[in-house]
């Protein structure tokens, strides 16, 4: 009997456990791989459920990042936030095709992509909890934020963003953007550069 009853209070935690798992909100993580299947952006608009997507796109190194990520958290649990709009994060340096594709430079960066819209929406207010809540929670997004969501891009435009993302990268490098550490930066940038030209010219 006492076997039996340990069993019954077993099953009832689970049952608890199960049914706050349900009602909190959770973030997803995204990758090259999911993002498509998951935004559902693979034919250039959202078409196949009334879901909309607040995708903050990170670096784990980032101190910005760590900075906002609670207020994310924070929205993503607020009820009064309406349960089709989903939460979810993109480590910026592990998904380097899709960061492209939507010309990611910096972070944190917040976008925005909801159900039939050929658009999506940078948020460019201040990262704070109210400012983020009111934007979401206004269903027409002004025009000025919005871009068209671009195809999937090819391995020879992957190829072409790194290439010019290294060229950024060096030109700040060079201006002093990067504080003390920029000639040291600017040195391995030139010897990717160079690396990436014998390449070419190998080819």
């Amino acid at each position: 009997m006492i076997g039996f009853n340990k069993l019954l209070l077993r099953i009832n935690y689970s049952l608890i456990l199960l049914t706050v798992s349900s009602f909190s909100s959770e973030i997803v993580e995204l990758t090259d791989t999911t993002f498509d299947n998951v935004i559902q952006t693979s034919t250039g608009t959202t078409t196949t459920s009334d879901d909309c997507w607040f995708v903050l796109f990170k670096a784990e190194q980032c101190g910005l990042c760590k900075k906002v990520r609670p207020v994310f958290q924070k929205l993503s649990e607020d009820e009064s936030i309406p349960d089709n709009i989903k939460f979810a994060i993109m480590d910026v340096p592990r998904n380097r095709r899709t960061s492209a594709r939507f010309d990611i430079h910096g972070f944190p960066i917040f976008l925005y992509f909801c159900q039939n819209n050929e658009v999506y929406y940078k948020f460019k207010g201040k990262r704070k909890f109210d400012v983020f809540k009111k934007w979401l929670l206004v269903k027409e997004k002004k025009d000025s934020d919005g871009a068209v969501i671009p195809e999937p891009i090819s391995e020879l435009g992957l190829f072409w963003n790194e290439i010019r993302s290294a060229g950024r990268d060096f030109y700040k490098s060079l201006t002093g953007e990067y504080g003390g550490v920029g000639i040291g930066i600017a040195v391995m940038l030139s010897i990717f550069v160079i690396m990436i030209l014998g390449l070419i010219i190998g080819l």
